[in-house]
């Protein structure tokens, strides 16, 4: 009970944070890719996101969008090599 008491003062907490584009980096099923969200900076640093988008490193191929419950909307981008 006290755990989801303080992921919901947690949400709470990001509802009034300046969001910015965020991304990180992702493998599936063996293909490079990159994900990148609209989050707080806070957020970020719990998933170990950096900020910016996916073309920042050269994943431009669209492969969809998802949804992160309590969190957010995800875009997935592939690419061929990191730079």
């Amino acid at each position: 009970m006290f755990k989801k008491l303080c992921k919901f003062i947690f949400l709470l907490s990001q509802v009034n944070d300046d969001k910015k584009l965020h991304y990180i980096r992702a493998t599936v099923g063996g293909e490079k890719g990159c994900v990148e969200a609209t989050i707080s900076d806070s957020m970020a640093e719990r998933f170990k996101a950096t900020r910016g988008s996916c073309s920042d490193i050269n994943c431009v191929v669209y492969k969809g969008r998802g949804k992160l419950p309590f969190c957010c909307e995800i875009t997935g981008y592939s690419c061929n090599e990191y730079i």
